[in-house]
């Protein structure tokens, strides 16, 4: 009886332990990663970033940059329009306006694109 009793324990607290482990490895994972506005002169980008835990929304002027902590790599996507705010397709919602076409991974380095014609709005 004994036996079954601790192993009961060790498998209660195994269950009880890895949620706290995999949080852990979240945050491990969670980075501050640096956004580049690079829309033509007087235009903002706005940008959101879907996190795991809540929208993270900001505006940026061309030419600036801004470091955000709390983002997950490869899990987090974010969308950039100009002018805002971003949609929920990340899409365009009018023809003076400009979306990126659709919501991208978060990958620290890389450019932002508009799926038609290319464009390079933002940088990471």
């Amino acid at each position: 009886m004994r036996t079954f009793i601790s192993a009961a324990s060790c498998f209660a607290m195994a269950t009880f332990l890895t949620p706290a482990a995999s949080a852990q490895q979240i945050l491990a994972q969670q980075q501050t990663v640096k956004f580049l506005c690079l829309a033509p002169a007087g235009h903002v980008c706005q940008i959101t970033v879907r996190t795991g835990t809540s929208p993270i929304n900001f505006a940026l002027p061309s030419g600036q940059r801004r470091e955000v902590p709390g983002i997950t790599p490869y899990s987090d996507k974010y969308c950039v329009c100009d002018p805002g705010p971003t949609t929920p397709d990340c899409k365009a919602p009018r023809l003076d306006h400009w979306c990126m076409g659709s919501w991208l991974d978060v990958t620290p380095g890389e450019n932002s694109q508009n799926d038609t014609r290319k464009n390079h709005f933002a940088r990471q």
